[in-house]
């Protein structure tokens, strides 16, 4: 079973509110695990292309570090009244998820948790914070939008149920994995989701091909088939499998918002470059659109023993 001992925080000076803190100490508290809190910080002037001498650089890295550590130092107090053991850590880097990355590369941690907001299209071109992290992070992360305990005692897993390449077989396995134990541990109800593709939009736009009359029917059955598997492997109840009709983001948003879930549970292959621009990935559309915290794993992230 996958275990939460360590939990990297990451805290985004830019932001009003640090919901992921407080989102992180609630579970930290549930799992007893220790919490590690982490920034960036940076100064343009200080890059190799300044023409600024190096003791005047070294002075406003020396500054701006201090500040910054300042700043985080500032949240440990209230981590420590909680009774959790905390560290901070603040790198000299430019963007906030080469931090993260670098943290990983020299600790290890079970759980990254970072606070999102509204996310534009501006934004995924530019690669923010958020999509690297679910591209690139070596560990599962958990994006908060709220400061307040999971209250509704239900957890969603999405999966593509009927994919049988081993990329995706072990990314269900993962997203379940994650979220059994979960629920487990919270004894919460724990709902699978799942959805397959219009078929009659796909035909409709190849007129020259007529559908067979039956090919809606054999999808509907080839997906429950899947789900039901999934299912009985990670003991998920029969009237917990809700099977959609269409888009995954609009199918799992819907089923998220009717079961009130608090927490969704998805994987990411983590395409980057160019292709996850412009094609985007359905982990990161969801973000946007379900109202619960969304935990990305790949297939990479595993299930500790």
């Amino acid at each position: 079973m996958l275990d939460i001992n360590h939990i990297l925080v990451v805290l985004d000076s830019d932001h009003p509110e640090q919901i992921a803190l407080d989102k992180a100490m609630w579970l930290a508290g549930q799992v007893n695990a220790d919490i590690t809190l982490i920034t960036s910080v940076y100064e343009p002037y200080c890059g190799e292309g300044s023409a600024l001498d190096p003791d005047t650089k070294k002075r406003i890295h020396d500054a701006r570090m201090e500040s910054t550590e300042k700043w985080i130092n500032s949240f440990v107090p209230e981590v420590l009244s909680e009774g959790r053991k905390v560290a901070t850590r603040v790198y000299w880097q430019k963007h906030l998820h080469d931090a993260v990355v670098e943290a990983m590369r020299q600790d290890h941690y079970d759980l990254v948790i970072k606070g999102t907001l509204p996310h534009s299209l501006i934004d995924r071109i530019f690669t923010h914070t958020d999509w690297n992290l679910l591209r690139h992070c070596p560990a599962p992360v958990l994006l908060v939008k709220s400061a307040t305990p999971w209250q509704h005692n239900r957890l969603l897993a999405s999966i593509d149920a009927t994919s049988v390449d081993d990329g995706h077989q072990q990314i269900n396995d993962n997203i379940l994995a994650f979220a059994e134990h979960l629920a487990d541990h919270f004894e919460t109800d724990l709902h699978l989701t799942n959805a397959y593709p219009q078929i009659s939009v796909a035909f409709a736009m190849v007129p020259e091909v007529t559908a067979p009359d039956d090919i809606q029917e054999y999808i509907v059955e080839q997906h429950k088939t899947a789900c039901d598997q999934w299912a009985r492997k990670y003991k998920v109840s029969e009237d917990h499998v809700h099977i959609g009709e269409g888009e995954t983001d609009e199918v799992v948003s819907a089923v998220a918002t009717e079961i009130g879930a608090d927490l969704l549970v998805v994987g990411t292959m983590g395409r980057s470059g160019l292709a996850g621009v412009l094609i985007g990935n359905t982990a990161e559309q969801l973000v946007d659109k379900v109202p619960c915290d969304v935990l990305v794993v790949k297939p990479q992230d595993g299930v500790a023993e």
